[in-house]
Order: C-alpha cells, then structure tokens, then sequence
C-alpha cells in the first residue's frame, strides 16, 4: 500500500516515519524544504496546493490513500477548502483520503460534543469546518475525518504558550487533548482497519482540569505556571467513545499521563 502525506510538519514527519517502520510506502511533501528522512520506501517532492502546475504530482496518481495534514496558511476562511480541493484533483478515483480536522468546529459551550450530532459536512464555522465541507461533498464514501483534539508532544506543550502570554486562563475548565503518539496510531489504525466513510474525534478519555494539568506541566518544564483564576467553570467535553467503539485503544488516555520532557 503506497500512502501519501501532505505536509511533513510536526505530525506528518513522525507519522511518516511510523509508516515506514510498519512496511508502506510513503510519499511526503513540503511547500519549501525538504527532510531528513531517507528511507528505500519513502519519497518527498515539494508541493504548494497554491501552484497550479508542479512536478512530481504525478507520483499522486497511483496512491492508495492520501492524508492531509497541512493546516491552513491564509486568512481567508475559503482558502483552506480550495487547497484542499486541488489535492484532491490530483489523485485517482479510487484513493482513499484521511483528512486531519479539528475538534475546534464544534461549538464553543458547554457540553458533549460526538460526531453523530456533526457529520462531516456539516459544520462551516471557520477554515476546517469549510474544508470539511468541500471535501466531503467530493469524496463521500472514500473520506475519513478524524478532528484531533488540542495536540501535545515533543516540543509542543500548550502550558509554554500559555506561560508567555501574560492572560489569565480558567483554573477548572475541562481539556481536551491528544498526545502526538495517540494522533498517529488513531490514523493508522484507521488505514490498517479499512474505516472509510467515518468522522472520528480523536482525544484522550480523561478531561482533567486546566489549572491543576498545566502546573504540573509547568513544574515538569521547568517554567513558571501561567496565570489562573477561578470564575467561571467550563464542561465542554469532547467525546472519544466512537473511536474506543472502532477498537482503538489510546496509549495516554489521560492527560496526566502524558510524558514531558
């Protein structure tokens, strides 16, 4: 099975390196640059969605399925979706297509959001939800999204952003959030199980507190907390129970858990 990732970022790369490591062949592209990653399966071109005409697109011809991983660059609510849309012209009728969402096109109040009550397609609130949407109206039955809940992982641990910014954030408002470990092995355990024509929220089971989670990230960082306070209370609850129904099994279902280094 060839697979094809567009975007070799923070996801992407390792993604791809995992890949190669369980026997597939991997096509990767970048906009600009290129990777250090050489490996007898794997193959890179660079590809920008915004240029029309570009060689090596004919290696996506013969992929077998394609991920999008690249997030959105402009301001332009549309633009994602027309990015996506072009990739999209470039593959052939029977590849498959994993597209990496977000669990930011739900609402943001109070509640249990499952995909059931937002299918793929139905939510055009900002530049995902849009891709979501152009996307799906294309694909049908070929298209997987999996809307990943707020990343962590090496080098990206929300608490530094947070500790820079100067803001003062919720103390018990719920998170919701995945490790990069867990990102990648819900995409391949989509692939490797054939489960097309799903939505998927990827996140960890647990919701714990921001406050008490972050200082203790922070305290494993060793950088100083951000700022909390204790107002308001939020239960925005992203649900994971639809991919723990498919069979998947998280490898840090709690945030508590997640390694820091």
């Amino acid at each position: 099975m060839k697979i094809g990732i567009i975007g070799l970022g923070w996801l992407g790369l390792p993604l791809a390196k995992s890949l190669l490591n369980k026997g597939f062949q991997v096509l990767g592209t970048t906009r600009s640059r290129s990777v250090g990653l050489s490996h007898e399966r794997f193959s890179h071109v660079l590809f920008d969605p915004l240029v029309k005409k570009q060689s090596g697109t004919a290696y996506f011809s013969d992929l077998d399925v394609i991920i999008l991983a690249f997030t959105p660059s402009r301001t332009d609510e549309k633009a994602y979706a027309k990015d996506c849309v072009r990739v999209l012209d470039l593959i052939s009728p029977a590849c498959k297509v994993i597209q990496i969402s977000s669990t930011s096109v739900y609402p943001e109040r109070d509640g249990i959001f499952r995909e059931s009550d937002y299918p793929a397609g139905s939510v055009k609130t900002n530049a995902i939800g849009y891709a979501e949407l152009a996307i799906s109206s294309i694909l049908r039955d070929r298209l997987t999204v999996i809307r990943m809940s707020g990343l962590v992982g090496p080098k990206r641990y929300p608490v530094t952003a947070m500790a820079k910014s100067g803001k003062t954030y919720q103390e018990f408002d719920r998170v919701n959030l995945i490790h990069q470990e867990d990102a990648i092995g819900l995409i391949e355990y989509v692939i490797q199980n054939r489960l097309w024509n799903q939505t998927i929220n990827g996140c960890a089971t647990q919701h714990p507190f921001k406050g008490p989670l972050y200082k203790g990230m922070a305290s494993k960082l060793g950088i100083d907390p951000p700022l909390f306070e204790d107002r308001t209370r939020s239960e925005r609850i992203i649900s994971n129970q639809l991919s723990l129904e498919l069979g998947y099994h998280y490898i840090y279902p709690d945030p508590e858990d997640f390694p820091v280094a």
